[in-house]
C-alpha cells in the first residue's frame, strides 16, 4: 500500500470510524498494522534501525490517532523522548508529519508548565535543525481538539508538514517529506537530541583526541546512545549471554544471584562510520557484543573499540 492510499483512508473513514466501538473496528487495526506496514515501505533504506506503530486509541477512540516512528536510541514509546509522527486532525480531512516530543514524561515532570516546556523545547530543536527548518517549513499544528493529548501535541511540534485530503501529494513527494523527516530526526539526535550541551553525555573513558572536532566528538557521544538502546542491549544479552567476550568474567558464578543476568551491551561498528542521517544496524549478532564493565571502559579507551579481537589478545597477553 501506497503512503497516499494511507493517508486517503484514515482521512476518509475516521469520521465514521470514532462513531463505532475501538474494538474490532476495521480502521482501528488498520492503524496498528497495514498504515504502519505503508510508512515503513515509504521510508525504504532510512527504515533500518527504526521501529513504526500506530495507534487509534487505548480502550477507546483516541482523539488524534496517529502513526509514529522510533528510533530506539532515543524511544520506543510517544510517552517520552522525541519521534517523528503522523497525526491525523480530530474533526477535519487533514494530516500532519511532525517531528514532534514525548508529552507524558514532560508532564510527570512539569505539570502545569508541560506546555510552555515543551513549546521552549520545539524552538530549540528548530534551533539545532536549521539546515531542516525551510526543507520542513510547518512550524504550527491544529489538531482540532481541546483535550490534553492533543494539545500537548500542538506545543511539542518542532517542523514538518501538512496534508489535506482534497489536495494530497503525490507519491513521490510524500516519501520524500518522509525520508527528510526521518533524516532530522537522526540529525537531531546525532547533534545532541535536547540536551543544550551536546557533550552532557560524559565520553571521558573514550581515547577521544584532543584535536577532535565537534562533529568528531558528536560521534562518540552517539556510540554510547546506540549502546543505551535497551531492547538491542536485551537482545545482545539475549544471544551471546553474560559472559564477559572479553575476559571471560562469569558474574552469576562470581557474585550468585546478585549477578545473575548482569552483563554489559557493547557496539562494535567503528565510531568513524558513525555518520549524521545515515541508519544504523541494530544486528545483535554482528553489531553487538556482550562485555563485563571493566573490559567495556577499556576498550573504549583503545584507538579502536570496534576490535574486539585486538583488545582480547592485549589483555591476554
Amino acid at each position: 500500500m501506497s503512503l497516499q492510499q494511507m493517508l486517503q483512508r484514515v482521512l476518509t473513514e475516521y469520521p465514521d470510524a470514532v462513531k463505532t466501538p475501538l474494538e474490532g473496528n476495521p480502521l482501528a487495526r488498520f492503524l496498528r498494522g497495514s498504515a504502519a506496514d505503508a510508512v515503513v515501505e515509504g521510508l525504504g533504506d532510512q527504515a533500518t534501525g527504526l521501529v513504526v506503530q500506530g495507534s487509534p486509541g487505548q480502550g477507546n477512540w483516541a482523539a488524534v490517532p496517529w502513526i509514529a516512528i522510533f528510533d530506539p536510541a532515543v524511544t520506543t514509546s510517544a510517552t517520552r523522548g522525541y519521534y517523528a509522527v503522523y497525526l491525523f486532525h480530530a474533526t477535519e480531512p487533514t494530516a500532519y508529519l511532525s517531528l514532534n516530543q514525548g508529552t507524558t514524561a514532560a508532564r510527570q515532570e512539569f505539570g502545569p508548565k508541560t506546555r510552555d516546556i515543551l513549546r521552549d523545547r520545539a524552538q530549540f530543536i528548530r534551533k539545532r535543525l536549521p539546515d531542516f527548518q525551510s526543507l520542513a517549513p510547518i512550524s504550527e499544528i491544529r489538531t482540532g481538539s481541546d483535550a490534553r493529548l492533543p494539545g500537548d501535541y500542538v506545543a511539542g511540534h518542532s517542523l514538518g508538514f501538512g496534508y489535506d485530503l482534497a489536495s494530497l501529494p503525490t507519491e513521490d513527494t510524500l516519501r520524500t517529506d518522509l525520508q527528510l523527516i526521518v533524516k532530522a530526526y537522526r540529525a537531531l539526535t546525532f547533534r545532541g537530541g535536547l540536551d543544550p550541551d551536546s557533550g552532557d553525555l560524559d565520553i571521558s573513558d573514550f581515547n577521544v583526541p584532543d584535536q577532535a572536532t565537534i562533529v568528531e566528538k558528536r560521534k562518540y557521544v552517539f556510540h554510547k546512545k546506540i549502546e543505551r538502546n535497551g531492547a538491542a542491549a536485551k537482545a545482545a544479552k539475549q544471544l551471546h549471554g553474560t559472559i564477559c567476550q572479553a575476559c571471560g568474567l562469569d558474574f552469576t558464578s562470581r557474585y550468585g544471584d546478585l549477578g545473575k543476568g548482569f552483563i554489559e551491551a557493547h557496539h562494535l561498528k567503528p565510531i568513524s562510520t558513525l555518520e549524521e542521517g545515515v541508519p544504523v544496524s541494530y544486528n545483535v549478532s554482528t553489531d553487538f557484543a556482550v562485555l563485563c564493565s571493566n573490559c567495556h571502559r577499556m576498550i573504549h579507551r583503545t584507538d579502536d573499540p570496534s576490535d574486539l579481537g585486538s583488545f582480547k589478545t592485549r589483555i591476554a597477553s
